[in-house]
């Protein structure tokens, strides 16, 4: 029941969230009161002082991280970040939560090859055989403190199309991993398509081949629509593992974007999952400045070892981007 109830808290907190974060009219001061107005300013500046802190942190440690490995020291600004997500699922079986971590510090004066991966689900070899969040545990506190979070340096080599993941699981003892991706791509008009090969190993884990191939189109300003087809082979077990997803992006306005996705995964060998459809809308609203994301997710899900029978949930979660990118003054 504890669980119930925070994760109906933060449930609930996100529904508010709109009105709470939303960027005042001009006018506002006209017909709200002295002290309401000043209650509001305190309240407000806090949790954009602890965004704005967060996000100088990151973005120092990015710069001194650079400095350290390219023995060149550098003020500006970079693309470094930090992103979080999380909030209640709801389904027929209750109340879920999930916490979602993942960073990227891009190291520009290593002539932007090095990066440094922080991931929140770093044991999650896949997500061709996923039908709901990765980190989906029985609250969002459980799903944060069980995150199994790895940290990697990434080599990029473009004339290669490749990059190169060395790095660790941090969990005791620590678990090393290597990852190694080849992509190509290619634009023209209003079409765009792509493809990706990887290999990987993890000490624990096992290793594994994924293929990865894509396509999207733009429809005007406000549309775009596409496919995207992977395949995970996992060695330790041989399990083979499809997925087909089929979406469509609507853009309402600057604030507001809707996605539509359809998905068919296929599993076979060892003690997989079976096959499953699913089918989702995600409703996504700008709720402050550009760092500040709200969603809401219905989705139906028909699984083989339920007999296809429909499940429905609701996702509602935050999303939150810290780094220079982010900062108030930007």
């Amino acid at each position: 029941m504890a669980y119930c109830k925070d994760a109906i808290l933060l449930s609930g907190c996100l529904l508010l969230s709109s009105s709470v974060f939303a960027e005042k009219s001009g006018d506002s001061a006209n017909y709200i009161g002295e002290n309401h107005q000043v209650s509001q300013e305190e309240s407000d500046s806090w949790w954009q002082a602890t965004h704005q802190s967060v996000s100088e942190t990151v973005g120092s440690w990015s710069r001194n991280i650079d400095a350290f490995l390219s023995g060149n020291n550098s003020i500006q600004s970079n693309e470094s970040y930090v992103r979080m997500r999380f909030g209640p699922i709801f389904s027929s079986d209750g109340v879920d939560g999930f916490f979602n971590f993942n960073a990227r510090l891009k190291l520009p004066n290593t002539k932007n090859r090095l990066r440094l991966v922080i991931e929140s689900d770093g044991d999650n070899l896949t997500n061709d055989n996923k039908t709901s969040e990765a980190t989906r545990d029985s609250s969002v506190v459980n799903s944060a403190v069980k995150s199994n979070v790895s940290a990697a340096v990434r080599y990029i080599k473009k004339s290669w199309g490749a990059d190169f993941d060395s790095g660790v699981l941090l969990e005791f003892p620590l678990n090393p991993f290597l990852r190694a991706r080849f992509s190509q791509g290619h634009e023209y008009q209003q079409w765009r398509w792509y493809q990706q090969e990887e290999a990987f190993a993890y000490y624990s884990e096992g290793t594994g081949l994924r293929y990865k191939l894509g396509y999207a189109h733009q429809l005007g300003d406000t549309f775009q629509y596409g496919g995207r087809f992977g395949s995970t082979w996992l060695a330790q077990d041989d399990e083979i593992y499809y997925r087909e997803d089929f979406f469509l992006s609507q853009a309402l306005n600057d604030k507001n974007r809707l996605l539509y996705q359809l998905s068919f995964l296929q599993a076979e060998g060892g003690d997989t999952g079976g096959d499953s459809v699913l089918y989702f809308v995600d409703y996504s609203r700008l709720l402050h400045k550009n760092w500040l994301i709200g969603h809401v997710k219905p989705q139906m899900t028909y699984q083989e070892d339920e007999n296809y029978r429909g499940e429905f949930s609701l996702t509602l979660s935050l999303e939150i981007l810290f780094g220079d990118s982010y900062l108030a003054h930007k």
